[in-house]
Parts: structure tokens; sequence; C-alpha cells
């Protein structure tokens, strides 16, 4: 019985800590300042045009929330994916989108149609010279790969013959469109959608991008 009986207080004084520490979360989380933003409910690439079903608002702490986050949806559904690729449950902020003017569908539809728009970190190229909306490039970054039992990493093309469709203004040769209303200093390509997959999981395991450009075919 004595045996029994310590166990019993042992499991009541367990049972008691879990109480005090529920209690004390729970006030912790009604008394911490938050409020609703809203977050991407799936990955949205450049030129997306943002629907309901593609956002949500969410309960975020506010200390962690960015000035400048969205917190009506009325704000952006309805309109263009314009600053960076939005990954799923991301924080969508002012000037991500913007309304639909057309000009990258236009460029999309005449330059590669069936692709995918997607940017690269803005580092990828700096300071290359005389890329322009329109020319081809191959992509290439650090991919995995197994060698025996043992994981390595190499050098591989993740994009064959990207089509440039809005380069960064310091790269631009001419001022376009584009490259003038751009709110991010990246290269935007257009891909397939399994190289845009590629190329949007080597961004957020944080891997560095370069890219060759291709000769213009045709002579053109």
């Amino acid at each position: 019985m004595s045996k029994l009986k310590k166990i019993s207080h042992i499991l009541i004084a367990i049972l008691l800590a879990a109480i005090a520490g529920g209690i004390v979360w729970y006030y912790v989380d009604i008394n911490t300042p938050s409020a609703k933003v809203v977050v991407a409910q799936r990955k949205l690439s450049i030129g997306t045009v943002i629907g309901p079903e593609h956002v949500a608002l969410k309960d975020y702490p506010a200390s962690v929330l960015p000035k400048d986050a969205e917190k009506s949806l009325e704000n952006v559904v309805g309109k263009t994916v314009v600053s960076g690729t939005i990954f799923q449950d991301e924080v969508l902020r002012q000037g991500h989108t913007a309304s639909d003017l057309g000009s990258l569908k236009a460029v999309l539809g005449s330059v590669a149609p069936g692709r995918e728009a997607i940017d690269l970190p803005a580092e990828t190229a700096n300071g290359l010279k005389g890329v322009a909306v329109g020319d081809r490039v191959n992509v290439f970054s650090e991919i995995a790969v197994q060698v025996g039992k043992d994981a390595a990493t190499m050098v591989d093309c993740v994009a064959k013959e990207a089509v440039i469709v809005r380069v960064p203004p310091a790269s631009a040769g001419k001022d376009n469109s584009l490259a003038a209303a751009a709110v991010k200093g990246a290269y935007v390509i257009a891909v397939t959608p399994e190289e845009a997959k590629k190329v949007a999981e080597g961004i957020v395991r944080g891997k560095k991008f370069s890219i060759s450009l291709l000769p213009v075919k045709g002579g053109q």
C-alpha cells in the first residue's frame, strides 16, 4: 500500500505541474499581442494573379511582423505578384503585388509561352552587363548527389535556355518598362515548371546561382 501511495503522489505531482504549465502557457498566449495578416496558402510565382484560394488571414505575433505586412485580403486579391516569388506560409508585404498592367504577362506570352516566371536571388550575376529581356541563359546551382553511401554536392545546370523576362536596372542595356518598374534587384527568368521547382528548392536552401548567357539563335 505504501508503494502505491508513493506512486499516486508522484502522479498527482506530475498532473499538477502539467496543469500549472498549461495555465502559464494560456495566459502568455492570450497576453501576447498579435495581428491578422495575409499569408500565402501556396507558392505564388511572379505573374500570378492572386485569387481567394491563394491567400488567407492568419494571426501572427505583432513583435515579429514586418511593418509593411498586408492586413487585408481586399488589398491583394485580384492583383498580380510582381516583386518576387512568394513561398507558402510567407507573409505578404506591400509591394509584393500590383494592379495587373499586363506587362509581365505580355513578355511571357511573347518570348516564353507556356513557361513560368521565377526570380533568382538578388546577388546572382551581380554587375553582369549587356543582358536584356528575351536573352536566353543557362542557370547553374549546387545540387545534392549521392556518392556511394555519402551525400555530396556538385554544380549542375538547373535550367536550360531560360528566358530573361526582367533584368536589374543596373544591368539593363537600355531602359525598358520591366527594368524601370523593377522593385527588386534580381533577374527574373522564364523556365519550365519542372525547372522552377529545382530553382525554388535551391533558393529555399540558400544556394547560390550563376548564369551563362547563350548566343542568340539564328543570328537575330
